[in-house]
């Protein structure tokens, strides 16, 4: 890797969001040439990319207004699946932030369960019952993890679960880039209950370390209209159900 790109890297790590202005000066190279390395980066799934900013793919609050229109109307989408009297277990990711806001949104009378400081905070003045599961805190990500976090999902009973993903591949399923929320899913999906996933379809095609679901896992994905056929063919085959909002 570039020592240029190892800079920007660890500002935005450091930072969250950073401008391409301030890349610029860090590195004593023009704003041009910071957005071609920005587009290498963000190709290669090292950073996110929003209104002029490089952000850090681990900052939640970030994410959540990155593809805005994208994800609210995913999250309008899975609220459609919802029955008076579920118990959601809603794992962390900013699709998911979004359909916390509108399950607050509808009035629905649920119950939600989950590891993720933000989409509680999106529920907090709602009257649904909300349960923030123990753990250590993951500061960018506002995700609980750790041992405390998996005894509490083994112990708690849903019906329903609304993960997020970072990557899909035909052959190795659904994976994500952090290990410690990946295993908060994979125990999650051990419950045997109604498991959606809720991701934009420029995640289909995108492979990441971490397996966190098998097709078997999961019995709908809730994505966008840009949803490649191949991708969309491979689901199918599987048994999974699809549906483009």
């Amino acid at each position: 890797m570039k020592q240029r790109h190892r800079r920007i890297l660890d500002r935005v790590e450091e930072k969250g969001k950073v401008s391409i202005h301030e890349l610029a000066q860090i590195t004593g190279v023009s704003g041009v040439t910071i957005r071609k390395d920005l587009t290498e980066l963000e190709s290669l799934h090292y950073l996110g990319r929003a209104h002029g900013y490089a952000i850090s793919l681990n900052d939640l609050s970030e994410r959540v207004s990155s593809n805005f229109s994208t994800k609210e109307t995913l999250a309008k989408r899975a609220l459609l699946l919802l029955s008076e009297g579920d118990t959601l277990f809603i794992e962390a990711g900013s699709t998911n932030a979004h359909f916390a806001r509108e399950i607050g949104r509808s009035g629905l009378d649920v119950t939600v369960v989950t590891p993720c400081v933000y989409v509680a905070n999106e529920l907090k003045n709602c009257h649904q019952d909300v349960v923030l599961i123990g753990g250590v805190l993951q500061k960018r990500s506002e995700c609980l993890v750790g041992p405390l976090t998996h005894l509490c999902i083994n112990n708690i009973n849903f019906n329903k679960a609304f993960i997020g993903i970072d990557g899909y591949n035909p052959d190795y399923g659904f994976t994500g880039r952090d290990i410690m929320r990946a295993e908060n899913i994979r125990l999650a999906m051990e419950k045997r209950v109604q498991n959606f996933v809720i991701a934009e379809s420029g995640k289909f095609g995108k492979l990441f370390p971490y397996n966190v679901a098998k097709h078997s896992d999961i019995d709908t994905v809730i994505t966008d209209a840009g949803l490649l056929l191949n991708f969309e063919t491979a689901l199918l085959q599987q048994g999974v159900t699809v549906l483009k909002a």
